[in-house]
Protein backbone atom coordinates (compact mmCIF):
# COMPACT_ATOMS: atom_id res chain seq x y z
CA UNK A 1 0.00 0.00 0.00
CA UNK A 2 3.02 2.40 0.97
CA UNK A 3 4.89 1.15 -1.93
CA UNK A 4 1.64 2.25 -4.17
CA UNK A 5 1.07 5.58 -2.55
CA UNK A 6 4.77 6.65 -3.29
CA UNK A 7 4.62 5.20 -6.64
CA UNK A 8 1.45 8.04 -7.41
CA UNK A 9 3.03 10.50 -5.96
CA UNK A 10 6.23 10.26 -7.60
CA UNK A 11 3.90 10.12 -10.52
CA UNK A 12 2.08 13.35 -9.73
CA UNK A 13 4.77 15.14 -8.77
CA UNK A 14 7.44 14.32 -10.79
CA UNK A 15 6.67 12.48 -14.01
CA UNK A 16 2.95 14.80 -14.59
CA UNK A 17 4.62 18.20 -14.08
CA UNK A 18 7.88 16.60 -16.13
CA UNK A 19 5.51 15.36 -18.76
CA UNK A 20 3.86 19.26 -18.85
CA UNK A 21 6.85 21.32 -19.00
CA UNK A 22 8.16 18.90 -22.31
CA UNK A 23 4.52 19.42 -23.57
CA UNK A 24 4.53 23.22 -23.32
CA UNK A 25 8.14 23.47 -24.03
CA UNK A 26 7.23 21.58 -27.37
CA UNK A 27 4.12 24.19 -28.29
CA UNK A 28 6.12 27.03 -27.29
CA UNK A 29 9.02 25.94 -29.67
CA UNK A 30 5.74 25.45 -32.51
CA UNK A 31 3.80 28.43 -31.47
CA UNK A 32 5.54 30.79 -34.33
CA UNK A 33 5.82 28.54 -37.20
CA UNK A 34 2.47 28.14 -37.91
CA UNK A 35 0.60 31.22 -38.78
CA UNK A 36 -2.88 30.53 -38.41
CA UNK A 37 -6.41 32.42 -38.95
CA UNK A 38 -10.66 31.86 -39.30
CA UNK A 39 -10.75 34.93 -40.90
CA UNK A 40 -10.42 34.17 -44.77
CA UNK A 41 -12.64 34.10 -47.35
CA UNK A 42 -12.31 32.27 -51.10
CA UNK A 43 -12.37 34.94 -53.46
CA UNK A 44 -13.55 35.29 -57.50
CA UNK A 45 -13.32 37.75 -60.21
CA UNK A 46 -16.48 39.13 -60.72
CA UNK A 47 -17.78 41.33 -63.77
CA UNK A 48 -21.08 43.08 -63.97
CA UNK A 49 -22.12 43.39 -67.25
CA UNK A 50 -23.97 46.40 -68.72
CA UNK A 51 -25.65 47.57 -71.96
CA UNK A 52 -23.33 49.86 -74.09
CA UNK A 53 -27.06 51.60 -75.34
CA UNK A 54 -30.31 52.81 -74.21
CA UNK A 55 -33.51 50.44 -75.10
CA UNK A 56 -35.97 48.24 -73.65
CA UNK A 57 -35.15 43.96 -72.88
CA UNK A 58 -37.31 42.57 -74.82
CA UNK A 59 -35.12 38.72 -74.04
CA UNK A 60 -33.29 37.78 -71.11
CA UNK A 61 -32.58 34.33 -71.20
CA UNK A 62 -30.24 33.44 -68.62
CA UNK A 63 -31.58 32.67 -65.21
CA UNK A 64 -29.85 33.17 -61.70
CA UNK A 65 -27.31 30.69 -60.90
CA UNK A 66 -26.34 29.90 -64.83
CA UNK A 67 -22.79 29.13 -66.21
CA UNK A 68 -22.16 30.76 -69.50
CA UNK A 69 -19.33 30.38 -71.56
CA UNK A 70 -18.00 33.53 -73.92
CA UNK A 71 -20.40 34.79 -76.79
CA UNK A 72 -23.57 33.66 -74.97
CA UNK A 73 -26.57 36.44 -74.79
CA UNK A 74 -27.53 37.70 -71.40
CA UNK A 75 -30.26 39.66 -72.61
CA UNK A 76 -31.51 41.68 -75.74
CA UNK A 77 -32.56 45.24 -76.22
CA UNK A 78 -35.19 46.27 -78.91
CA UNK A 79 -33.82 46.26 -82.02
CA UNK A 80 -36.09 48.50 -84.26
CA UNK A 81 -34.73 51.85 -83.21
CA UNK A 82 -31.67 50.56 -84.16
CA UNK A 83 -32.47 49.01 -87.86
CA UNK A 84 -34.28 52.71 -88.59
CA UNK A 85 -31.08 54.55 -87.51
CA UNK A 86 -28.86 52.11 -89.76
CA UNK A 87 -31.34 52.49 -93.02
CA UNK A 88 -31.61 56.28 -92.72
CA UNK A 89 -27.50 56.42 -92.29
CA UNK A 90 -27.73 54.35 -95.74
CA UNK A 91 -30.16 56.73 -97.28
CA UNK A 92 -27.77 59.84 -95.96
CA UNK A 93 -25.19 57.96 -97.84
CA UNK A 94 -27.25 57.37 -101.04
CA UNK A 95 -28.49 61.38 -100.57
CA UNK A 96 -24.17 62.20 -100.91
CA UNK A 97 -23.69 60.55 -103.61
CA UNK A 98 -26.54 62.24 -105.41
CA UNK A 99 -25.47 65.44 -104.20
CA UNK A 100 -21.42 64.89 -105.22
CA UNK A 101 -23.35 64.28 -108.64
CA UNK A 102 -24.55 67.22 -108.66
CA UNK A 103 -21.96 69.87 -107.76
CA UNK A 104 -19.64 67.92 -110.20
CA UNK A 105 -22.32 68.36 -112.93
CA UNK A 106 -22.75 72.42 -111.59
CA UNK A 107 -18.85 72.85 -111.16
CA UNK A 108 -18.85 71.74 -115.25
CA UNK A 109 -21.28 74.17 -115.98
CA UNK A 110 -19.13 76.49 -114.16
CA UNK A 111 -16.32 75.92 -115.67
CA UNK A 112 -18.34 76.40 -119.14
CA UNK A 113 -19.54 79.99 -118.05
CA UNK A 114 -16.46 80.86 -117.54
CA UNK A 115 -15.25 79.76 -120.70
CA UNK A 116 -18.38 82.33 -122.03
CA UNK A 117 -17.24 85.22 -119.46
CA UNK A 118 -14.25 85.65 -120.94
CA UNK A 119 -14.82 85.13 -124.65
CA UNK A 120 -17.42 88.29 -123.47
CA UNK A 121 -14.80 90.10 -121.79
CA UNK A 122 -12.42 89.82 -124.54
CA UNK A 123 -15.25 91.08 -126.91
CA UNK A 124 -16.48 94.10 -125.10
CA UNK A 125 -12.92 94.79 -124.34
CA UNK A 126 -12.55 95.63 -127.92
CA UNK A 127 -15.76 96.84 -128.19
CA UNK A 128 -14.65 99.49 -125.44
CA UNK A 129 -11.50 100.32 -126.57
CA UNK A 130 -12.47 100.84 -130.18
CA UNK A 131 -15.52 103.24 -128.81
CA UNK A 132 -13.00 104.75 -126.87
CA UNK A 133 -10.61 105.94 -129.84
CA UNK A 134 -13.61 107.03 -131.40
CA UNK A 135 -15.06 109.29 -128.74
CA UNK A 136 -11.62 110.67 -128.51
CA UNK A 137 -11.85 111.74 -132.31
CA UNK A 138 -15.42 113.24 -132.01
CA UNK A 139 -16.70 110.21 -134.27
CA UNK A 140 -18.75 108.35 -132.06
CA UNK A 141 -20.90 109.56 -129.25
CA UNK A 142 -20.52 109.71 -125.86
CA UNK A 143 -23.42 107.50 -125.04
CA UNK A 144 -21.96 104.70 -127.13
CA UNK A 145 -18.78 104.70 -125.05
CA UNK A 146 -20.58 104.85 -121.61
CA UNK A 147 -22.67 101.86 -122.90
CA UNK A 148 -19.40 99.82 -123.86
CA UNK A 149 -17.64 100.77 -120.79
CA UNK A 150 -20.95 99.23 -118.91
CA UNK A 151 -21.02 96.00 -120.86
CA UNK A 152 -17.67 95.45 -119.88
CA UNK A 153 -17.46 96.06 -116.30
CA UNK A 154 -20.89 93.59 -116.12
CA UNK A 155 -19.07 90.96 -117.97
CA UNK A 156 -15.94 91.36 -115.47
CA UNK A 157 -18.59 91.33 -112.78
CA UNK A 158 -20.12 88.31 -113.80
CA UNK A 159 -16.72 86.84 -114.68
CA UNK A 160 -15.98 87.29 -111.11
CA UNK A 161 -19.47 85.67 -109.67
CA UNK A 162 -18.45 82.37 -111.91
CA UNK A 163 -15.05 82.42 -110.19
CA UNK A 164 -16.39 82.45 -107.03
CA UNK A 165 -19.51 80.28 -107.86
CA UNK A 166 -16.06 77.27 -109.03
CA UNK A 167 -14.42 78.24 -105.61
CA UNK A 168 -17.50 77.20 -103.58
CA UNK A 169 -18.44 74.31 -105.66
CA UNK A 170 -14.69 73.06 -105.41
CA UNK A 171 -14.78 73.57 -101.81
CA UNK A 172 -17.90 71.44 -102.14
CA UNK A 173 -15.88 68.84 -103.77
CA UNK A 174 -13.44 68.40 -101.12
CA UNK A 175 -10.71 70.80 -103.21
CA UNK A 176 -10.60 68.24 -106.04
CA UNK A 177 -13.52 67.76 -108.74
CA UNK A 178 -12.17 64.26 -109.40
CA UNK A 179 -11.79 63.31 -105.53
CA UNK A 180 -13.08 59.48 -105.45
CA UNK A 181 -17.04 59.96 -103.74
CA UNK A 182 -15.19 57.66 -101.24
CA UNK A 183 -12.77 59.67 -100.40
CA UNK A 184 -14.87 63.10 -99.84
CA UNK A 185 -15.61 64.18 -96.30
CA UNK A 186 -19.43 64.09 -96.65
CA UNK A 187 -19.79 60.84 -97.90
CA UNK A 188 -16.78 59.86 -95.25
CA UNK A 189 -18.72 61.68 -92.01
CA UNK A 190 -22.07 59.74 -93.19
CA UNK A 191 -20.24 56.52 -93.68
CA UNK A 192 -19.06 56.99 -90.23
CA UNK A 193 -22.63 57.75 -88.99
CA UNK A 194 -23.75 54.27 -90.52
CA UNK A 195 -20.71 52.37 -89.05
CA UNK A 196 -21.97 53.66 -85.85
CA UNK A 197 -25.65 52.98 -86.04
CA UNK A 198 -24.70 49.32 -87.76
CA UNK A 199 -22.71 48.61 -83.83
CA UNK A 200 -25.76 50.17 -81.89
CA UNK A 201 -27.89 47.54 -83.81
CA UNK A 202 -25.17 44.65 -83.13
CA UNK A 203 -24.93 45.86 -79.54
CA UNK A 204 -28.83 45.23 -78.70
CA UNK A 205 -27.18 41.71 -78.26
CA UNK A 206 -25.08 41.72 -74.63
CA UNK A 207 -23.50 38.48 -74.76
CA UNK A 208 -21.47 36.73 -72.01
CA UNK A 209 -17.96 38.63 -72.13
CA UNK A 210 -16.15 35.31 -70.42
CA UNK A 211 -16.94 32.06 -68.59
CA UNK A 212 -18.18 31.60 -65.41
CA UNK A 213 -21.55 31.37 -63.31
CA UNK A 214 -24.72 34.54 -63.66
CA UNK A 215 -25.34 36.16 -60.30
CA UNK A 216 -28.86 37.33 -59.12
CA UNK A 217 -30.85 38.41 -62.06
CA UNK A 218 -33.26 41.32 -61.65
CA UNK A 219 -33.57 42.19 -65.20
CA UNK A 220 -37.09 41.71 -66.76
CA UNK A 221 -38.57 41.55 -69.92
CA UNK A 222 -40.44 44.86 -70.64
CA UNK A 223 -37.38 46.98 -68.24
CA UNK A 224 -36.14 50.15 -69.79
CA UNK A 225 -31.95 49.75 -69.51
CA UNK A 226 -29.66 52.74 -69.58
CA UNK A 227 -26.58 52.59 -71.24
CA UNK A 228 -23.60 51.85 -68.76
CA UNK A 229 -25.56 50.53 -65.89
CA UNK A 230 -24.89 47.37 -64.12
CA UNK A 231 -27.66 44.85 -64.70
CA UNK A 232 -25.79 40.92 -64.71
CA UNK A 233 -22.97 39.92 -62.58
CA UNK A 234 -21.05 37.23 -63.72
CA UNK A 235 -18.76 35.04 -61.65
CA UNK A 236 -15.43 34.50 -63.78
CA UNK A 237 -14.41 31.05 -63.66
CA UNK A 238 -10.99 31.57 -64.77
CA UNK A 239 -9.75 31.46 -61.13
CA UNK A 240 -10.21 31.55 -57.41
CA UNK A 241 -8.00 32.27 -54.72
CA UNK A 242 -8.43 32.59 -50.69
CA UNK A 243 -7.51 36.02 -49.11
CA UNK A 244 -6.26 36.00 -45.16
CA UNK A 245 -6.55 38.58 -43.17
CA UNK A 246 -3.65 38.28 -40.86
CA UNK A 247 -3.21 40.68 -37.58
CA UNK A 248 -0.26 42.86 -38.46
CA UNK A 249 1.77 41.08 -36.07
CA UNK A 250 1.61 37.96 -37.53
CA UNK A 251 3.77 38.93 -40.94
CA UNK A 252 6.79 38.67 -38.95
CA UNK A 253 7.36 35.80 -40.73
CA UNK A 254 5.33 35.44 -43.34
CA UNK A 255 6.83 35.70 -47.03
CA UNK A 256 5.37 34.93 -50.45
CA UNK A 257 6.08 31.35 -51.72
CA UNK A 258 5.49 29.70 -47.81
CA UNK A 259 2.97 26.75 -48.01
CA UNK A 260 -0.34 26.77 -46.40
CA UNK A 261 -2.90 24.25 -45.74
CA UNK A 262 -6.66 26.01 -46.14
CA UNK A 263 -10.08 24.39 -44.89
CA UNK A 264 -13.38 25.02 -45.91
CA UNK A 265 -16.19 25.54 -43.31
CA UNK A 266 -18.55 23.91 -46.08
CA UNK A 267 -16.16 20.97 -46.40
CA UNK A 268 -14.68 20.38 -42.48
CA UNK A 269 -13.01 17.06 -43.44
CA UNK A 270 -11.11 18.13 -46.88
CA UNK A 271 -7.86 20.31 -46.86
CA UNK A 272 -6.71 22.40 -49.80
CA UNK A 273 -3.09 22.96 -50.23
CA UNK A 274 -1.91 26.71 -50.98
CA UNK A 275 1.04 28.71 -50.82
CA UNK A 276 1.65 32.54 -50.22
CA UNK A 277 1.02 34.18 -53.48
CA UNK A 278 1.25 37.99 -52.44
CA UNK A 279 0.83 40.20 -49.54
CA UNK A 280 -1.29 43.45 -49.66
CA UNK A 281 1.06 46.80 -49.35
CA UNK A 282 -1.02 48.26 -46.92
CA UNK A 283 -3.93 47.65 -44.36
CA UNK A 284 -7.27 46.38 -45.31
CA UNK A 285 -8.43 49.75 -42.84
CA UNK A 286 -6.39 52.07 -45.41
CA UNK A 287 -8.06 50.45 -48.55
CA UNK A 288 -11.87 51.25 -47.21
CA UNK A 289 -13.83 53.74 -48.65
CA UNK A 290 -13.17 56.25 -44.96
CA UNK A 291 -9.73 55.30 -44.47
CA UNK A 292 -9.59 56.17 -40.23
CA UNK A 293 -8.07 59.31 -39.65
CA UNK A 294 -5.88 59.19 -35.90
CA UNK A 295 -5.16 62.40 -35.72
CA UNK A 296 -7.89 62.89 -33.21
CA UNK A 297 -7.85 63.61 -29.55
CA UNK A 298 -8.88 60.03 -28.11
CA UNK A 299 -6.79 57.24 -29.54
CA UNK A 300 -7.40 53.82 -29.04
CA UNK A 301 -4.48 51.01 -30.47
CA UNK A 302 -6.07 48.66 -32.66
CA UNK A 303 -4.08 45.72 -34.42
CA UNK A 304 -4.94 46.50 -38.27
CA UNK A 305 -5.60 43.66 -40.40
CA UNK A 306 -3.49 42.71 -43.88
CA UNK A 307 -4.94 40.85 -46.31
CA UNK A 308 -2.82 37.88 -48.17
CA UNK A 309 -3.35 36.00 -51.08
CA UNK A 310 -2.94 32.60 -50.99
CA UNK A 311 -3.24 30.41 -54.28
CA UNK A 312 -4.69 27.08 -54.16
CA UNK A 313 -2.39 24.59 -55.85
CA UNK A 314 -5.64 21.94 -56.07
CA UNK A 315 -9.26 21.62 -56.53
CA UNK A 316 -11.10 18.92 -55.60
CA UNK A 317 -13.41 17.55 -58.22
CA UNK A 318 -17.26 17.54 -56.57
CA UNK A 319 -16.25 20.55 -53.76
CA UNK A 320 -17.12 23.91 -55.80
CA UNK A 321 -14.94 26.81 -54.02
CA UNK A 322 -17.70 29.96 -54.37
CA UNK A 323 -16.82 33.36 -53.74
CA UNK A 324 -17.25 34.02 -50.02
CA UNK A 325 -17.20 31.27 -48.80
CA UNK A 326 -15.10 31.23 -45.49
CA UNK A 327 -11.95 29.18 -44.84
CA UNK A 328 -9.41 28.72 -42.36
CA UNK A 329 -5.79 28.59 -42.95
CA UNK A 330 -2.59 27.71 -41.62
CA UNK A 331 0.79 28.95 -43.25
CA UNK A 332 4.20 27.12 -42.15
CA UNK A 333 6.96 30.00 -41.36
CA UNK A 334 9.32 26.91 -41.46
CA UNK A 335 10.54 29.05 -38.45
CA UNK A 336 11.15 27.22 -35.01
CA UNK A 337 12.39 27.99 -31.84
CA UNK A 338 15.55 26.72 -30.58
CA UNK A 339 15.52 25.70 -26.89
CA UNK A 340 19.25 25.25 -27.08
CA UNK A 341 20.19 28.32 -29.07
CA UNK A 342 18.44 30.13 -26.49
CA UNK A 343 19.97 28.89 -23.92
CA UNK A 344 23.11 29.59 -25.72
CA UNK A 345 21.51 33.19 -26.54
CA UNK A 346 21.08 33.54 -22.40
CA UNK A 347 24.39 32.87 -21.14
CA UNK A 348 25.79 34.65 -23.54
CA UNK A 349 24.14 37.54 -22.44
CA UNK A 350 25.03 36.82 -18.69
CA UNK A 351 28.68 35.98 -19.55
CA UNK A 352 28.78 39.41 -21.50
CA UNK A 353 26.62 41.18 -18.23
CA UNK A 354 29.53 39.76 -16.00
CA UNK A 355 32.39 41.19 -18.07
CA UNK A 356 30.90 43.86 -18.17
CA UNK A 357 30.85 44.30 -14.48
CA UNK A 358 34.15 43.45 -14.18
Amino acid sequence: MRKTRKILRLFLLVIVPLAAIILGGHLWVKSTRYVTTENAYVKAHHLAVSADIDGRAIRVPVKENDMVKPGDILFQLDPEPYYIDVATAEAEIAGIRNTIAALRAEYREAQAERADARQEISYYSRVYERQRKLSARGIASRAKHDEAERNLTKARQASRTINQKIQRVLAQLGGKDDLPVERHPLYREAVTKRDRAALNLRRTRVVAPAAGTVGRVTLQEGEYVEEGKAVIPIILAQETWVEANLKETQLTHVKPGQIAIIIVDAYPDHEWKASVKSISPSTGAELSVLPPQNASGNWVKVVQRVPVRLEIKQFKAGLALRAGMTVSVSIDTERDRSLFKMIDSAFARMSGTEDGRK
